[in-house]
């Protein structure tokens, strides 16, 4: 996650974000990436909610409009730090010569 994108969003606009991220893969949506298309937001607005409503937070922040119908929400990615990664790395082999 943008870890610092993320934890500045108030606690609605957050729910939301997880809502991408549980809701994302199983609905195709690549959740790696920070560009979302309209489609993309309104599956997950109808997995989460039943409505297709989009908050307005998103569609409305002239700043987060990447095209027409694409939005930018950087907090969606899982960004690992370098401690997330040294705890999940598998350790090495060890190799006799």
């Amino acid at each position: 996650m943008n870890n610092e994108s993320y934890n500045n969003l108030s606690s609605r606009r957050a729910s939301y974000v997880d809502a991408v991220r549980e809701f994302g893969p199983d609905l195709g949506i690549d959740i790696t990436k920070e560009e979302y298309s309209r489609a993309e937001l309104r599956q997950v607005s109808m997995k989460w909610k039943g409505k297709i409503w989009i908050p307005n937070w998103i569609t409305h922040d002239q700043s987060r409009r990447v095209g027409r119908g694409v939005f930018h929400m950087p907090e969606v990615p899982v960004v690992m730090s370098d401690t997330d990664a040294s705890v999940t790395a598998p350790a090495e082999e060890l190799v006799l010569a």
